[in-house]
């Protein structure tokens, strides 16, 4: 039994248009500026964070923007939960589904981590269906850093499974340097996959133990994180 630990956006799934949606309209709207989320490396920070640097981008004071905070925050779900479409289903990355329906069938205990709030991941498994697959969810929003979301998980998954899980006991799979790092950070199993802002290249670099351009090839994937034990560093894909 293991821990496998997912990312959402651009792993899974694929809403980057309805959240640069969501941030053009509450960046004119609070600050009269012109913004998107892409125009700066959002990949594996919290929707926070990403403010405070779209902020910087645009000469908006950090005070100005942790000050409205949480209101932005509750706009930005109304925004991103009006945008997404009813072909949601269809905005599933490749090899995804199929992944996670592979792992239900297995005692892993499986489990979501990402930047977004509990509101945008509930609209977005309610959309695509991808709730079901997941044990528990942890959003960025109720964390300072990252890997405390790990960590938590690690923590909430002995309840699950009876045992600690620690070192390869546990799988990040991501498409962030940033899933990397958290990966590296407790001793885990690391997964990337170039879907979204870094390249397989730095991907790479950071020191992921596998690198994929996607999850098109589940089934290689299905057996690093359920039998294989880490042979290289060049990954596959």
């Amino acid at each position: 039994m293991k821990l496998i630990i997912f990312d959402l956006d651009q792993t899974l799934v694929d809403f980057l248009e309805e959240h640069n949606r969501a941030v053009r309209r509450l960046f004119k709207t609070y600050f009269g500026v012109d913004a998107e989320l892409n125009e700066v490396d959002f990949s594996g920070r919290s929707l926070m964070d990403n403010f405070i640097e779209l902020g910087k981008l645009k000469n908006v004071p950090e005070g100005t923007l942790r000050k409205r905070g949480e209101q932005m925050l509750r706009e930005y779900e109304l925004l991103f939960m009006g945008s997404i479409p009813v072909d949601a289903p269809r905005h599933i990355l490749p090899g995804a589904r199929e992944l996670l329906e592979e792992l239900s069938r297995t005692d892993n205990i499986v489990v979501l981590y990402t930047g977004d709030s509990p509101g945008i991941v509930k609209s977005i498994f309610d959309a695509t269906g991808l709730g079901k697959y997941f044990s528990f969810s942890l959003a960025g929003t109720g964390f300072k850093r990252r890997c405390d979301m790990v960590r938590q998980a690690i923590l909430r998954a002995k309840l699950f499974g009876g045992k600690k899980f620690r070192g390869k006991d546990v799988a990040i799979i991501g498409d962030s340097i940033r899933d990397v790092d958290c990966g590296k950070e407790v001793n885990a199993l690391t997964v990337a996959v170039a879907t979204g802002f870094h390249s397989e290249e730095e991907l790479r670099k950071r020191g992921a133990d596998y690198v994929f351009k996607d999850l098109a090839d589940y089934k290689r994937i299905l057996q690093i994180l359920t039998e294989s034990p880490v042979l290289s560093k060049t990954g596959a894909g």
